[in-house]
């Protein structure tokens, strides 16, 4: 009998010594380690809904899955960030959606001015059916995933010296608009000389008069401190911009299915928890303005503006493919 208890010890003895080997390999196991870029200020609402999507995602897989932030355009532009996710060396992009327009060019209309009515407008159209198709369209022609969807906020027009009240007053004026989307087309129709500048480079050039002017939502106006070089803001909401949290797909297919599961439920939560920010950020900061000598400049109908667009998707509707999607989202039923 002492014989069996000793031979089933002796037996015993690898099993418990392999057993704490795969508990202390299982300890030491890495995290999965994701790089998420975007060209935005790191204090503005923006990046702080990627920090919360990041915040999320490490406390819910235990820390398994980290997502490092690198705000203010440190993995480059908006474009060198996309193509890095389309080619695999950057795993995450928060940013506009017409970005992706190379791959699906009505990706471009979100940018298109006056495109939507109000925020659940908006809503609507963003988390519906014709949004839902160019999402699936893009995911078949480039290795991404699209985990959330983001409103950006209004974005409003800035300028150093001449007030604008009506589109007439931005007859001739240089307005900085990014590079991609509508923005050239947009601000053209609306009489204005559109000027892309790279972003890192918008406050020097205001502050030098290199610009006019410029468009925002007004937490990047107040991130970047655009108010120290500028005198006037206009609150038409010209674009009503669409933004996205995107993904490698391969980087998103080697997760285990309960973490994929994890990302886009913190997506959708950090989209929420972004939209409570935009709405109290835009109350907080035009008061903040004004506090600067910012003169508000709050038009109280904008049919002159629309008027200024008329014929604009016939015009312009070949940079998006298709130029009746314009009238279908302006009357999307909500």
């Amino acid at each position: 009998m002492r014989i069996v208890r000793v031979w089933c010890l002796f037996l015993a003895v690898p099993l418990v010594f392999t057993g704490l080997w795969i508990s202390d390999l299982e300890a030491k196991e890495k995290p999965v380690v994701l790089k998420l870029g975007n060209v935005i200020p790191p204090t503005s609402g923006k990046n702080l809904s990627c920090l919360k999507f990041s915040e999320l995602v490490q406390i819910r897989t235990k820390n398994k899955v980290q997502v490092q932030v690198f705000p203010a355009s440190q993995l480059g532009n908006e474009e060198d960030i996309v193509q890095g996710v389309v080619m695999g060396s950057i795993d995450l992009h928060w940013g506009d959606v017409s970005a992706y327009s190379s791959w699906v060019k009505e990706f471009n209309v979100f940018n298109a001015p006056l495109l939507f009515k109000d925020m659940k407008h908006w809503e609507a159209v963003v988390r519906g059916p014709i949004f839902d198709d160019l999402v699936n369209r893009v995911s078949k022609r480039v290795p991404v995933h699209v985990l959330g969807r983001y409103w950006m906020g209004e974005r409003y027009i800035l300028t150093r010296d001449k007030p604008v009240y009506t589109p007439d007053d931005l007859k001739g004026l240089k307005i900085r608009v990014p590079t991609y989307g509508m923005f050239v087309p947009g601000y053209k129709a609306l009489g204005a000389n559109p000027t892309p500048i790279n972003y890192a480079e918008v406050y020097m050039a205001l502050q030098q008069g290199v610009v006019d002017g410029m468009e925002n939502p007004v937490g990047l106006i107040r991130g970047m401190k655009f108010y120290e070089v500028t005198r006037y803001l206009t609150t038409t909401p010209v674009i009503n911009a669409v933004n996205v949290l995107v993904i490698n797909r391969p980087a998103f297919s080697k997760l285990p299915t309960e973490y994929q599961k994890i990302l886009e439920e913190a997506a959708e939560e950090s989209s929420r928890y972004l939209e409570e920010l935009m709405t109290k950020e835009m109350r907080e900061n035009l008061r903040f303005f004004e506090s600067k000598g910012l003169k508000i400049i709050q038009p109280k109908d904008i049919k002159g503006w629309r008027a200024k667009l008329k014929g604009f998707p016939e015009q312009y509707g070949r940079l998006w493919g298709r130029p009746e999607l314009y009238y279908e989202i302006q009357n999307y039923k909500y």
